[in-house]
């Protein structure tokens, strides 16, 4: 009897536990489309999206201005697009911009060593003139004639130093301060070389690091140098014809303003000139040709004939200059004659020749 009430009472604990436990059974219990692989409970509602196969991207490309030329001249054949001109004369206003401040560092320092002993004249000049009063700790200029001068110039000595001391940071700190590297990546990006795309990836400042030693160019040169770049600059001079002598136009230009340098050159001389060109860096003065003739300087009949005598009438300037017939121009006074100098004092500092 016993027996069959504990029979009995475990029945009801089974079917009651039976009962309670369904609901979660019916929880956990995947469903047939989870059953075919496992995913998890929030992503089970979303709907998968099927990816796109990649696309090639194009190469970004840069329009060329209207009215932007595509003559390049004789020396630089074949069919190049107008933006890479464009970057190309970009390339090298910013190469002569960066040349033409380093150019001024002597000048600037000269400059500032000459106001520093200024400046340290003056202060001993104050010193030796019993300038100040001393009390304790501070010092008082005396309200003297001669003591308030000396402080006057001290003080526009300290201030022209401190100016050039400014000026010649500001050239040091914007030497490496430029656009090269990004115009050099746009002439990568528009395919206008390769040689501008493994330029570009050498100044990339993080290409050392994903790059061996062994495994980059060999013999490649460190620095951001012009060396090896596709195109070539030019310095254009003024050649007198008359005598042979010269006076430089541009220092770092692309053959696509030679015809706007000629005109300067004709504008700067009343006697008949003629461009002259030649590569910089690469070559020197000796190597120049006639940009219409194409022929070197020392085919000219007059080549360096100012260095050897005095060409009476040959000159630049409207008053001086006698045409070969024997005239002078209108307007013009008759000059007096000068020493076999190659010109007057004057001239000869303003149109000194290229070295």
């Amino acid at each position: 009897m016993i027996k069959s009430k504990h029979l009995t009472k475990l029945l009801w604990w089974g079917a009651a536990c039976a009962v309670l436990a369904y609901p979660i059974v019916d929880t956990v219990r995947p469903s047939p489309a989870v059953a075919q692989g496992w995913v998890f409970p929030w992503d089970a509602k979303t709907k998968r999206e099927t990816r796109r196969p990649p696309q090639p991207r194009e190469r970004r490309r840069q329009i060329a201005p209207q009215g932007f030329s595509n003559a390049y001249n004789r020396n630089n054949p074949g069919n190049r697009s107008p933006i890479c001109l464009q970057l190309e004369q970009r390339l090298a206003e910013e190469a002569n911009r960066g040349g033409q401040a380093r150019t001024q560092l002597p000048a600037i320092e000269q400059g500032i060593r000459t106001a520093r002993n200024s400046l340290r004249r003056l202060e001993r000049e104050l010193d030796s003139r019993d300038c100040y009063d001393t009390f304790i700790f501070t010092k008082t200029l005396r309200r003297t004639r001669r003591c308030v001068g000396l402080d006057r110039r001290s003080r526009e000595a300290s201030r022209q130093l401190g100016d050039l001391q400014a000026r010649r940071q500001q050239i040091l700190g914007s030497g490496d301060r430029s656009y090269q590297d990004d115009i050099i990546r746009e002439l990568a990006l528009n395919n206008c070389s390769a040689i501008y795309q493994r330029e570009s990836r050498r100044r990339n400042p993080f290409s050392n690091f994903w790059q061996d030693e062994d495994s980059g160019d060999r013999g490649r040169v460190r620095g951001n140098t012009f060396a090896g770049l596709p195109f070539a600059t030019y310095r254009t001079v003024c050649v007198r014809l008359c005598d042979g002598y010269y006076f430089p136009v541009s220092f770092s230009t692309l053959p696509t303003h030679f015809a706007r340098d000629a005109n300067a050159c004709q504008s700067r001389c009343a006697a008949p000139t003629e461009l002259y060109f030649h590569q910089n860096p690469g070559q020197s003065v000796d190597q120049m040709v006639s940009q219409q003739s194409q022929r070197p300087y020392s085919d000219l009949k007059t080549a360096f004939r100012y260095r050897k005598k005095y060409v009476a009438g040959c000159s630049c300037k409207t008053a001086e200059y006698i045409p070969e017939g024997g005239s002078s121009l209108p307007g013009a006074q008759p000059a007096a004659q000068q020493p076999a100098s190659g010109g007057t004092d004057n001239e000869r500092r303003k149109l000194s020749p290229v070295r």
